[in-house]
């Protein structure tokens, strides 16, 4: 018996011989997990906290709804926008909120995002480009955690459900990024793209789950610490992450300064709906 046969034995001896989860899977289960931790909760009650223990634990089980058929509603493509690459993955919201600006027509409009001539505008349905199907997984390095990001934009709806208190947080923090590529508007707060709300908190979520894949820290279990935020700014895998490069691009101010608001942001921050709303629209 040779050395690979002796592997197998062993695994099926340990009940190991089950199939490879997929690392688009992987990303999935992180989110679910996180859902339902505990620290999880503790974070909704931080930006609900005049809210009852029962309303936050509706809310919990109103977003893994959210989850539920994601599988029914992923789409694998050949290409999203007409620059292949350009554009690795879209989720289109059940519903829109804010204003975006229109750069070919040069103006602020309600309702949707960007035009797409393209056919991919299923509401509650997100897409990828083909690299990122299980079947031939292929993320070009430091995008592989986009299936973490597009599955977040499912979970708060495209940003509809963030609370304006946690928005006005971001734009504190980032001063809403370029000013000279505006993306977002909500009141007087104008944002670039990468710190529109939704697309910042869901740049978060995947340095999360990188986090616990490096056996750094488990955002389900306990509080960032300053420890492990030292621990992430040294880890080759997270540096190289461009949802890691994008929040602290956005992040404005010193390095001690972009440490302690990132490392609130971590504490603070789950992802929650707008404040004088009681329910949620589950994705079907």
């Amino acid at each position: 018996m040779n050395l690979q046969e002796n592997i197998q034995r062993i695994r099926e001896m340990m009940g190991l011989n089950e199939q490879t989860t997929s690392e688009f899977d992987k990303q999935l289960q992180w989110w679910k997990s996180y859902l339902n931790s505990t620290m999880y909760l503790e974070r909704l009650k931080k930006e609900f906290p005049n809210k009852p223990q029962d309303f936050i634990e509706k809310e919990r089980k109103e977003r893994l709804k959210n989850l539920d058929n994601v599988k029914d509603q992923t789409h694998f493509v050949r290409a999203i926008s007409k620059e292949p690459g350009y554009v690795s993955g879209l989720m289109i919201p059940k519903n829109y909120e804010g204003e975006y600006y229109d750069y070919l027509d040069k103006k602020w409009k309600k309702n949707k995002w960007t035009p797409d001539a393209k056919g991919y505008d299923k509401k509650g349905h997100v897409y990828f480009e083909k690299e990122y199907n299980p079947k031939n997984w292929n993320p070009v390095t430091g995008y592989e955690t986009i299936p973490a990001h597009e599955f977040g934009q499912l979970v708060d709806d495209g940003g509809s459900r963030i609370p304006q208190s946690t928005k006005e947080k971001i734009y504190k923090y980032t001063q809403g990024g370029d000013k000279k590529y505006p993306n977002y508007k909500i009141g007087d707060k104008v944002f670039d793209y990468e710190s529109t709300p939704s697309e910042f908190i869901n740049r978060i979520q995947p340095i999360r789950y990188l986090l616990n894949q490096q056996g750094i820290y488990d955002a389900g279990k306990k509080q960032f610490t300053k420890d492990d935020y030292n621990k992430m700014i040294k880890n080759p895998t997270i540096l190289k992450n461009v949802h890691y490069q994008d929040i602290f691009k956005s992040l404005k101010g010193t390095n001690q300064e972009k440490m302690n608001n990132f490392i609130d942001l971590m504490n603070t921050v789950a992802m929650n709906k707008n404040n004088d709303s009681s329910s949620l629209n589950n994705f079907t």
